[in-house]
């Protein structure tokens, strides 16, 4: 009897042991990523405070509590790619809409990335052609840039956004207020399901866009690729470069595993 107490102790403990607790994944359902390491969660629990209370790193901004950012993650994945979940805003910036007398009071013809034409002349990247996304940047001294400075993500960057099923291609071709994060193109919108002009004229061009221009509200993973940026895009060429690029830096993240 002294033989079997000891034995089944050591039984009923092994069974009772609580199991290791596996980490969940940071990513949406459905995404296959690694889980990377986190770049600065105080950074990112900003947003979180924005959504909250309309404050980050203690200024005083709008607009959060209204459409909130939703940043459950921002880590950088082995080799160097930087992967956020957030909402996605839209934006239309760059396209014959902005640059319209019909624009909206936030929309704006110029986007941070401009393109040489075949005069020369700098034209922006349109948004109801081209998907693309926006990295904060816009603020006070303090909080100015300070996105790129932790990522090396930077305008002309190439990468991806998946969601609703689909992973697009993109560029980062504008910049936004520092405390917000999550804000595509109309084309990018357009690609993942969502059409926003709501009357085109004969030639195509949108005259119209829905009244409510909501954000898709979260879980929209964006990855993006620092230090890709190509020299020598034109209107012309942007569309085919975005295509290639993003997805051969993709490829090449998904082929290391």
């Amino acid at each position: 009897m002294k033989t079997i107490l000891p034995c089944l102790a050591l039984l009923l403990g092994a069974v009772l042991a609580p199991m290791p607790v596996q980490a969940s994944s940071p990513w949406p359902a459905g995404v296959a990523l690694p889980a990377g390491e986190p770049i600065d969660e105080a950074y990112r629990q900003e947003f979180g405070t924005c959504d909250r209370a309309d404050r980050f790193h203690g200024h005083k901004v709008h607009g959060c509590r209204d459409d909130p950012n939703a940043v459950t993650a921002l880590r950088r994945l082995p080799g160097g790619a930087i992967a956020y979940v957030a909402k996605l805003a839209v934006d239309l910036d760059g396209s014959p809409f902005a640059c319209s007398p019909a624009h909206g009071a936030m929309d704006q013809c110029p986007t941070s990335l401009m393109l040489p034409d075949a005069k020369g002349r700098e034209t922006p990247v349109d948004a109801d052609k081209i998907p693309y996304v926006v990295i904060p940047w816009e603020g006070p001294r303090d909080e100015q840039g300070r996105f790129t400075r932790m990522t090396g993500v930077d305008v002309g960057d190439f990468g991806v956004v998946i969601a609703h099923g689909r992973t697009i291609p993109v560029i980062v071709a504008d910049t936004g207020p520092f405390e917000k994060l999550g804000e595509g193109s109309l084309a990018l919108h357009r690609a993942l399901g969502r059409e926003l002009c709501v009357a085109r004229n004969s030639t195509g061009t949108c005259r119209r866009v829905i009244e409510r221009m909501e954000s898709i509200g979260g879980d929209v993973t964006t990855v993006l690729f620092p230090h890709t940026a190509r020299k020598g895009l034109t209107p012309a060429t942007i569309a085919q470069v975005v295509r290639t690029e993003a997805l051969r830096h993709w490829q090449a993240m998904q082929s290391q595993g």
